[in-house]
């Protein structure tokens, strides 16, 4: 399991805590809104950043949206902020059969659209180096609500090592979002309201 990585602090975009950024941070929008989610408009935006970067493209891959969808749903009907809500992440990766790739997870609240959680994720140093997996070929998005907060997750990983796993994945996406009735407690302010408590 040494070659697992996850980016395990709760995603701050405001007052990263002192961590040097190499680039001007995006422009995420926290503004309440409806709900935009393309799979495949966030695929295009993370295959774009990574070229850039010279790295490899990525393609939608249904396993990792199934494991992106259930750490969403896991988060919503909690209603926290987590990548152990629904399991350690060594334990949901072997669940999912995904324990042989190279394999990352980011997860976040706060943003309404695709590109806004993915820009989010740009602009933490833990989440981007993530985006930024030296060979990640795969890629998987998910979002669950619980009421009007909108979770995602999302899962980059490398090439499996086993056949058998290579031949279990194919296009993605497979998606279902949960909607959970709102539970969410807040201390007020701008962080409380993008955190919880």
């Amino acid at each position: 399991m040494s070659r697992l990585r996850v980016a395990l602090a709760a995603f701050l975009v405001l007052g990263l805590g002192g961590c040097a950024l190499t680039e001007k941070p995006e422009p995420v929008s926290y503004q309440r809104r409806a709900v935009s989610f393309n799979p495949a408009e966030a695929r295009d935006w993370l295959t774009q950043y990574r070229q850039s970067k010279g790295l490899t493209a990525v393609a939608l891959d249904s396993r990792l949206t199934a494991f992106a969808q259930t750490q969403a749903n896991a988060m919503a009907g909690a209603n926290q902020l987590s990548h152990s809500i629904g399991g350690s992440f060594s334990t949901r990766v072997k669940s999912a059969g995904l324990d042989d790739s190279k394999i990352g997870e980011n997860v976040s609240y706060g943003t309404y659209t695709d590109l806004d959680a993915m820009k989010q994720w740009k602009n933490s140093p833990q989440h981007n180096e993530n985006l930024l997996m030296p060979g990640a070929t795969r890629f998987g998005i998910a979002i669950a609500r619980s009421g009007d907060r909108v979770y995602w997750a999302m899962a980059v990983a490398s090439e499996p090592a086993r056949a058998e796993e290579a031949q279990a994945f194919g296009a993605g996406p497979v998606v279902r979002v949960v909607r959970r009735p709102t539970r969410v407690t807040s201390s007020g302010g701008l962080l409380g309201g993008l955190f919880g408590n």
